[in-house]
């Protein structure tokens, strides 16, 4: 059940941003009009569909992906043109009608994110405070570039970060890579290099440094020390064997260090503190005691033209980081590893819907932002093959070789064809317990 549910959940996903897509190619060819045969959803046999005017609109039986057919697209004869054809239009044209596609991701990516901030979306308060350091992981890159707790991250590689969420933003999207990272201790400004380590499977990056985390109880496992030490939802652990922990992260690293071994709790309830004893149970090899910590949250509501603003500006930064996330692959600074295919997407569109209506819509919102983008490279088979083409006769203001276009195209495709059966291999890797390894023995 929890496979189709996926299924499900990632064809609306899908369906959305596809119909929105193709229906930009449909809206300009009509505008320019170019006779449309077919609107389809999905590749291959038609299954059902309604011929509305001279337009074919049908779901196909490969719900992955879709496509607008136009008249004179693909058996174009010069000699017996028709005006309503694509290839009979002006280059001017046929390149409006191309980028319209992509133009309307884009637009979708916008009232999307614009609807939800005006509807109000709830996400972690610390985001949207000063990056003050409240704990720094012993032996990572943080630490080892001299950053401690209580210090103000400032900037990184000169660009400022004025709350968390910048600067997770810029750590996450830069793994193995070294940054300058400009931070204020007390009074004094100062500057130090960070290198980014990479963690999980999807090798995004990490630093090891924490906003200051509450050990507030949030939520107590049944059956686990935590539980049977009395621990309830609200009590504050201030201190462990009379040592104070300021905060959730210095707690969890001295839990972890001991299995098996007695604690003393220092726990703070209503106005009263009182001691308690719990021995951490040995788990994966390190110490467990079931609870988890509240992280208090706020809901971010805007106005009508406040959330277009905050909607462009969050759209410009989305692009900014897919461009720069495909320029450091093409680079070999960012693992291939990043890519997420149809079963990545469905796992993850599940979840997003599972977490709030919200979370979905962004979702919707970044997955079609990015489909525009990668449409617009310049691989043949892709709007922005086409448009490199058209641009080229543009310039040289003659028809390429009808065999070289040809060729192109067919070279694009079968790259296409290529990425995405490494893309499908690459998701069902992340599934493996040693990834790539699991498929393929011989790599570490």
């Amino acid at each position: 059940m929890t496979v189709l549910y996926q299924f499900l959940t990632f064809l609306v996903v899908l369906g959305i941003i596809v119909l929105v897509h193709e229906f930009g190619h449909y809206l300009a060819a009509r505008l320019m009009g170019i006779r449309v045969e077919v609107f389809s959803f999905g590749f291959g046999r038609r299954l059902f569909g309604r011929r509305i005017g001279d337009t074919d609109f049908r779901v196909s039986l490969v719900p992955v992906g879709g496509y607008v057919r136009m008249a004179g697209e693909e058996d174009f004869d010069p000699a017996h043109a028709a005006p309503d054809q694509f290839m009979a239009k002006n280059r001017a044209q046929k390149i409006f009608t191309l980028l319209m596609g992509p133009l309307m991701n884009l637009v979708l990516a916008l009232l999307l994110i614009a609807g939800v901030n005006m509807a109000g979306v709830e996400i972690d308060a610390y985001k949207l405070e000063p990056p003050l350091i409240g704990w720094v992981e012993k032996g990572s890159p943080a630490e080892q570039a001299g950053l401690q707790a209580g210090d103000l991250l400032l900037a990184i590689n000169g660009r400022a970060v004025p709350t968390w969420k910048e600067a997770e933003i810029t750590i996450g999207t830069n793994p193995k890579e070294v940054l300058r990272v400009e931070y204020r201790r007390g009074s004094e400004p100062r500057r130090t290099d960070l290198k980014v380590a990479a963690s999980s499977r999807y090798e995004i990056g990490f630093a090891g440094f924490y906003w200051p985390l509450s050990a507030v109880i949030d939520q107590v496992a049944p059956g686990y020390p935590a539980s049977r030490a009395g621990l309830r939802p609200g009590d504050r652990i201030v201190a462990v064997d009379g040592r104070p922990v300021a905060t959730y992260f210095e707690l969890a690293e001295i839990i972890h260090a001991a299995p098996g071994r007695q604690l003393q709790l220092d726990v703070q309830r209503g106005g009263q503190t009182f001691a308690t004893p719990v021995t951490p149970r040995a788990e994966n090899g390190i110490g467990i005691i079931g609870f988890n910590v509240r992280i208090a949250s706020t809901e971010v509501r805007y106005g009508f033209f406040a959330a277009l603003g905050n909607s462009v500006q969050e759209a410009g930064r989305l692009v900014r980081l897919t461009v720069d996330a495909f320029r450091k692959i093409a680079q070999r600074k960012l693992s291939v590893k990043s890519f997420s295919g149809p079963i990545e997407i469905a796992r993850v569109s599940q979840q997003a819907l599972a977490s709030g209506f919200s979370s979905f819509l962004m979702l919707i919102a970044f997955i079609s932002l990015q489909l525009g983008i990668v449409n617009l490279f310049p691989i043949p088979g892709l709007d922005g093959g086409h448009l490199l083409i058209f641009i080229v006769e543009s310039v040289i203001r003659r028809d390429l070789n009808a065999k070289l276009k040809n060729a192109l195209i067919y070279a694009g495709f079968a790259f296409l064809l290529a990425l995405m059966g490494f893309v499908l291999l690459n998701d069902i890797a992340k599934t493996l317990p040693r990834g790539w390894g699991s498929l393929l023995p011989f790599l570490k």
